[in-house]
């Protein structure tokens, strides 16, 4: 079993069909964002499970770069068989998402929270 040591101390949390990882708003700092893609592609990886919950809750506002990594993370889970899901999203993130028209590609559950997946 390999060993990933990641930048960032994120709750995990394994789940039946993937993994759910509770992200805070440092973690999408736009001047710390950069490497988040690879550190959750390879969480991911290492686990063996193929879809990806990141609970978004704690979230008010999302850069343009960040909405750029979730598309990035999105199109490489794709193409490995797995799928990130958004949970928990308030309404600004989630009204920024649909003007970016996001909310057509990314798979967004407004009304699901992390604990209603327990």
């Amino acid at each position: 079993m390999a060993f990933h040591f990641c930048s960032h101390a994120w709750e995990v949390r394994d789940m039946q069909d993937g993994m759910l990882i509770r992200l805070s708003p440092r973690d999408l700092d736009p001047d710390t964002v950069a490497v988040i893609v690879d550190e959750l592609f390879e969480l991911v990886q290492e686990s063996g499970q193929t879809r990806l919950y990141l609970d978004l809750a704690d979230i008010r506002q999302i850069a343009s770069v960040v909405m750029g990594k979730l598309l990035a993370l999105d199109a490489r889970l794709r193409e490995h068989g797995g799928q990130l899901i958004l949970l928990d999203l308030n309404p600004f993130p989630y009204e920024t998402l649909q003007a970016a028209r996001l909310t057509e590609i990314l798979d967004i559950r407004i009304k699901e929270s992390a604990e209603t997946l327990f």
